[in-house]
């Protein structure tokens, strides 16, 4: 390979020291008309030239011819390798054959059977060793797994996994219906009527509506909880709002900031359970009645009741 580069490069020299000097032949020749009438009058030197073409010629027949035969040297050699690096298996193709102990094609003949159906012949293949492996590690897991959590005190049993997954969901739905609590507003809110939250329900009135409303809701400086009249409206989504948003006009702050709206539920479901007690020396009704669903304002109210009523027809108007 080197020899043919070298003979290559030497032509190619040659090649180029003649083209340069045809190309300074021609440019003297138009240089000078003098030149040119010597030139034209010199047999010697037409020959000169027309050998010197047939020399270029040849060159570039012989520089094909050897382009043509590198070309076919180097694409051949690596054609050959290519093959070669095919056919010859490699540390993958080795693995594989370990894994699957796959029956070449042109071996099946070794494991048929007798066994034809319509044309197709039955091969006697091994099992995959991949699969055997899969299988024996199996078997050992299940021994490993059996003696860990039924014959020895490391792993839970079934029954102490299903307690644990029992707890961690009730601890999962706690929370949740913590967060969901929390969610309430005056559009949602409902009222609630479970003891637990009532008590806590009164634990808030005590400490922050009693104040004002009086300890068993008769009302002070704040109005009466007791009757069925209400200012800002007796629904238990009035009152939530009313709680959540205060009355800052009349010296009732807003709980909102102080409270939870879970909190505010329950305050505002334990006050709607002191309507209709008798407590003593309650504070004349303020607002309009509200009668809840399903029933409708008494006809022989107290006069006070009245003149409330009287009063507040006469603001309105």
């Amino acid at each position: 390979m080197k020899n043919i580069f070298k003979k290559l490069f030497s032509k190619s020299m040659v090649s180029l020291v003649l083209v340069w000097l045809a190309d300074e032949a021609v440019t003297s020749a138009q240089t000078g008309e003098s030149a040119l009438e010597e030139m034209a009058s010199n047999d010697t030197f037409l020959w000169m030239i027309l050998v010197l073409e047939g020399l270029l010629i040849t060159i570039g027949l012989i520089l094909i011819v050897v382009i043509l035969k590198m070309n076919h040297i180097l694409f051949g050699q690596a054609v050959a390798e290519a093959e070669e690096a095919v056919a010859a298996p490699g540390i993958f193709a080795e693995w594989w054959q370990k894994l699957t102990d796959i029956v070449p094609v042109d071996k099946e003949e070794e494991v048929m059977t007798d066994h034809e159906y319509d044309g197709i012949i039955e091969l006697d293949n091994n099992l995959p060793p991949w699969w055997k492996m899969l299988f024996n590690a199996s078997i050992v897991f299940a021994a490993v797994y059996i003696g860990y959590y039924h014959f020895s005190d490391a792993g839970p049993s079934s029954q102490e996994e299903y307690i644990a997954e029992m707890r961690q969901a009730e601890a999962e739905v706690s929370a949740y219906m913590a967060q969901r609590a929390n969610a309430v507003d005056e559009l949602n809110v409902v009222t609630v009527e479970e003891e637990a939250a009532l008590a806590e329900g009164k634990k808030i009135f005590d400490a922050n509506c009693a104040a004002c409303h009086g300890r068993e809701g008769q009302g002070g400086v704040g109005p009466n909880v007791t009757d069925n009249y209400w200012i800002h409206g007796g629904d238990i989504k009035d009152v939530f709002k009313t709680i959540k948003y205060g009355v800052p006009a009349k010296g009732m702050i807003p709980w909102k900031s102080q409270l939870s709206p879970s909190q505010m539920q329950k305050v505002a479901s334990y006050i709607l359970t002191l309507v209709g007690t008798d407590p003593a020396n309650p504070k004349e009704p303020q607002g309009e009645y509200y009668a809840p669903a399903g029933k409708e304002e008494p006809t022989n109210i107290s006069d006070n009741e009245s003149e409330a009523n009287k009063q507040n027809l006469s603001l309105r108007q």
